[in-house]
């Protein structure tokens, strides 16, 4: 084989690896479509065992739907702790996806919380709207966190440690 052949096929091998490495690190960094066999409540334990409940309480189907417009029936698993009162900006919303798909809607109504939560802040709860200001949003596979709380890094730890 002639030299300037050989450096065509050098370069173009390079060029696969270089190309097989992206690929790879593409795949393995993206880890939103990666699911967690973590059942629901081994992961509803991690979260709330992380997260002082105290000032909160547990939502019921009619409270999930009134405050984020989603019907806990479409997934795997929903729990919602909110507010002992209207002065509260704690938190804690945990769903597990059914499919992957699902991410959007999920982030979506979280979102949309947060900014119904911000605005009726905005002006005069300084230390609840800094505290939303902090929250947390994480959607990871089949699971979606939204917490709001005085250590929600604590939360996050223990949902990623759970995954």
């Amino acid at each position: 084989m002639n030299p300037q052949r050989m450096s065509y096929v050098y370069t173009a091998l390079k060029w696969l690896a270089a190309g097989f490495l992206c690929i790879f690190l593409i795949t393995s960094l993206s880890g939103s479509d990666r699911t967690s066999g973590t059942s629901f409540q081994t992961m509803k334990d991690a979260v709330t065992g992380a997260c002082d409940m105290t000032k909160m309480q547990t939502a019921d189907n009619q409270m999930i739907k009134r405050l984020y417009g989603i019907d806990p029936g479409d997934y795997d698993g929903v729990t919602l702790s909110y507010p002992l009162t209207n002065m509260g900006a704690e938190e804690l919303f945990l769903v597990k996806l059914k499919d992957v798909s699902q991410q959007d809607a999920v982030r979506d109504a979280v979102d949309a919380r947060l900014v119904t939560q911000k605005n009726s802040f905005e002006g005069y709860g300084i230390d609840q709207y800094a505290m939303l200001e902090r929250s947390i949003v994480e959607i990871r596979g089949n699971y979606a966190l939204f917490i709001s709380g005085d250590n929600p890094q604590k939360v996050l730890n223990a949902f990623n440690n759970a995954f």
